[in-house]
């Protein structure tokens, strides 16, 4: 339940500002851009998102499943040849 309602805040949010955007874009006085320039600008926008969704989905996987626990676990070990300081 707490999923779905967390999608659908960010899914509403999404849009909000996917309209603002749009909104602010076509209200512009003295910048006209052609069609190959609204494509080119919002697969721009897609894409960095796609990316950034990724990226977070990339470390939350990480995190549940113990692939950062393993990293701080390696320095736990002390080096033997090495002396004291």
């Amino acid at each position: 339940m707490k999923t779905l309602l967390a999608a659908s805040i960010s899914l509403l949010a999404i849009g909000a500002v996917s309209y603002w955007g749009i909104t602010v874009l076509l209200s512009v006085q003295g910048v006209e851009l052609t069609i190959h320039g609204k494509i080119a600008m919002g697969l721009g926008v897609f894409f960095t998102m796609l990316v950034g969704v990724g990226l977070m989905a990339l470390i939350f996987y990480s995190n549940r499943h113990g692939h950062d626990e393993a990293v701080y676990h390696l320095t736990d070990d002390v080096d033997e040849s090495r002396p004291e300081q």
